[in-house]
């Protein structure tokens, strides 16, 4: 797939005084007053004076409204947005309405700027205006990092490139939302962002990828993420293991027609187990499971026969999903699809 492009990429770009600032910064708030203030002040600190802040209180009661209000008092850049509790993704909508700059950059209340980022990442959206989403390599701080978070960080941070960020974007989400600067025009093209039972943010990223987006990440480190037990991706349901499998099945049954098409799930574990009953409550059909383990091999599961990895030798004429969570495993059928003449994310798609 190829990004949408547009003329008026490069006069937005060009000449964002037309717009009132070169990006709007979207903040959304809710019972952030703990570490609001920090936040607040990271974006006051940016190197790139040029920026609106839409700070979008989503129904706080803590004071947090009021901490705006007082830096507003003293600089007009930033603009509280007062509100009811509605939710995140009714909340970023409404910042998206309000939103003039060609581009909008996304932070969270809990989260800082390091103070180059809006000027590195603005100045890589004007240099080039095929990309509509830039990201950045993240640190994740807090009382207590758990290992698991770190690995994730390291994933996150050697995952730089446009390829590298679709080869695996059905594996994990490979933007974190706060770390990003968006076109307005490209995020308002595919309907900003919907109220769906799992990540908006990831949601986002498939979509823009199946309306034919390009990515980028800046190799700095420019936003760091606080880690603690309150953060939304350790509460809500939207972003539990699950609603994480519900939207990659979703998004890859629609971008690859696989509705009542078969399909080839490799990996007769747990995960491609239930990779594969997500794939069908979408409309897929699967016709077999691959795996390495000679127990499973010749069984049946879930209604059909489990098959060797050799069987694939012999085109099948469907895509296979690779859904392999051991150490390692994941390079090595990479490397034996490869091997067998399978392009990754046409013939094989690995799902994390």
């Amino acid at each position: 797939m190829t990004a949408p492009r547009s003329d008026a990429r490069e006069s937005d770009a060009a000449g964002s005084a037309a717009f009132g600032a070169a990006v709007d910064v979207l903040l959304p708030v809710r019972d952030a007053a703990a570490t609001l203030a920090e936040a607040l002040e990271s974006i006051r600190g940016q190197t790139l004076t040029d920026f609106r802040c839409l700070v979008l209180d989503d129904g706080s009661a803590d004071g947090s409204l009021d901490l705006v209000r007082g830096l507003a008092a003293e600089d007009s850049r930033f603009v509280p947005v007062e509100g009811p509790a509605r939710g995140l993704v009714a909340t970023l909508n409404r910042g998206l309405d309000l939103a003039t700059a060609p581009l909008v950059a996304r932070i969270d209340g809990d989260d800082r700027m390091e103070p180059a980022r809006l000027a590195l990442q603005v100045e890589t959206m004007r240099r080039h205006p095929e990309t509509d989403v830039i990201s950045s390599r993240v640190r994740f701080f807090g009382d207590r990092v758990s290992s698991n978070l770190r690995h994730y960080e390291g994933w996150l941070n050697a995952t730089l490139t446009h390829e590298e960020i679709v080869r695996d974007l059905f594996i994990e989400s490979p933007l974190p939302h706060p770390s990003v600067t968006i076109r307005t025009e490209s995020i308002r093209g595919v309907g900003g962002y919907r109220d769906v039972e799992y990540p908006e943010d990831y949601d986002l990223w498939l979509r823009g990828w199946r309306a034919g987006w390009r990515f980028a990440k800046r190799a700095e480190v420019l936003t760091q993420i606080r880690d603690h037990a309150g953060r939304l991706t350790k509460t809500d349901p939207r972003y539990a293991g699950r609603a994480f499998l519900e939207c990659k099945a979703e998004h890859l049954v629609a971008a690859y027609g696989l509705g009542g098409r078969e399909v080839i799930v490799w990996g007769a574990g747990r995960d491609g187990k239930r990779a594969a009953k997500a794939l069908r409550r979408r409309g897929a059909r699967l016709r077999h499971l691959v795996d390495i383990a000679p127990t499973k091999v010749g069984r049946r599961m879930l209604g059909v026969e489990v098959l060797s990895p050799e069987s694939l030798a012999e085109e099948p004429g469907c895509l296979v999903v690779a859904v392999v969570g051991i150490k390692g495993a994941r390079a090595e059928i990479r490397a034996a699809m490869e091997e067998m003449g399978y392009r990754e994310g046409e013939k094989f798609v690995c799902l994390g």
